[in-house]
């Protein structure tokens, strides 16, 4: 009996072993699915963060571009000359040949510019491949610091996510002598200005490149609105200024909308707290940020503890691994994004 008994009390205890061992297997489960439920999470309070920016319609004033020349891919390459003119300036584009050894494979656009009848600057923009010249030219208000409008020629250099070569030919405050200025090379096909806020003047929009591969790939890096104006003869950053507010909104909501289960978090996270920041809420940003950021990942987290070389490298044994929240706040205050808490 007491035999018995024993085997009798012990099959219950079996089965509540068998039990445990089922629950922990399931715990177990549930565990390892947690960066789907916590990937579902955070889009629920991304969004929920967020929401009372789209309660209602943007107001976005109506943009307006310049007078263009413009060569995109698709077209054929039958002219050999493209002009354009406003008052007294007038801009003339030709094709110009690559040199050695695959000259024949390569052109550039050479652009004139003349006031008033006069040349004042000849410049040769970016080499295409193969035999395809891409560029943009507009003449455009955007400085008002001195009598003429300003020149933007922009060529298309080809490759991966690149690269447009922007420069500005811009006039001296009394207009007798004329520069060029490098405005930098951008992500995709040239990059044109446009009035953007309705004040008759002329900017510069797009992703801010620098987030761009800096936390992840290119197409998983989220990116803040960026806007570059002409001002005394220097390009200034203006992103933040209350005019481009609801460009702003307009982008965050680009963001937000861009955000899926599976993405890479810490790219997406540098250019959301960007973003919000430009907004005037970068603490609210970084605060969600320490809560989601990817504590596995570790691009873009090396960084060297010492001035590097002239040549961009870290002296041997200086380099270090930070965490992706302070490899952030260095990056950010780097490109001029002033984290307020």
């Amino acid at each position: 009996m007491i035999g018995k008994t024993s085997s009798f009390i012990g099959a219950p205890r079996r089965r509540a072993a068998a039990s445990l061992l089922l629950a922990a297997l399931v715990w177990h489960v549930l565990l390892a699915a947690s960066p789907v439920r916590a990937q579902g999470a955070f889009i629920t309070e991304l969004k929920a963060q967020n929401a009372h920016h789209f309660a209602k319609p943007l107001a976005l004033p109506k943009e307006t571009k310049p007078p263009a020349i413009e060569r995109e891919w698709e077209d054929k390459l039958t002219r050999k000359r493209w002009k354009l003119s406003k008052g007294p300036i007038t801009v003339e584009v030709t094709l110009k040949k690559g040199g050695p050894p695959d000259g024949a494979l390569f052109m550039s656009p050479l652009l004139s510019l003349k006031v008033k009848g006069r040349q004042v600057l000849r410049v040769e923009g970016s080499e295409s491949f193969p035999d395809n010249p891409i560029f943009l030219v507009q003449i455009a208000e955007m400085d008002l610091g001195n009598p003429y409008p300003e020149v933007v020629f922009s060529t298309y250099s080809g490759g991966a996510h690149c690269c447009s070569d922007t420069s500005l030919l811009v006039s001296c405050v009394d207009g007798g002598i004329w520069r060029e200025i490098q405005v930098g090379h951008f992500d995709s096909g040239p990059l044109g200005v446009s009035d953007i806020d309705g004040d008759g003047r002329h900017e510069f929009s797009m992703r801010d490149n620098a987030f761009l591969y800096s936390f992840a790939c290119y197409a998983c890096s989220a990116a803040p609105y960026h806007v570059l104006r002409l001002e005394g003869g220097k390009i200034i950053d203006i992103s933040a200024h209350p005019a481009f507010r609801d460009r702003q909104l307009q982008s965050l909501k680009y963001i937000i909308e861009g955000a899926e289960e599976g993405m890479d978090a810490n790219g997406f996270l540098a250019g959301y707290v960007a973003q919000k920041i430009l907004l005037g809420e970068g603490a609210e940003a970084w605060a969600f940020m320490l809560k989601y950021y990817d504590r596995k990942s570790d691009w873009g987290l090396e960084a060297c503890s010492v001035k590097k070389t002239g040549k961009g490298d870290c002296p041997p044994g200086k380099t270090l691994t930070l965490s992706f929240p302070q490899a952030l706040k260095r990056f950010l205050k780097e490109t001029g994004y002033e984290l307020k808490k």
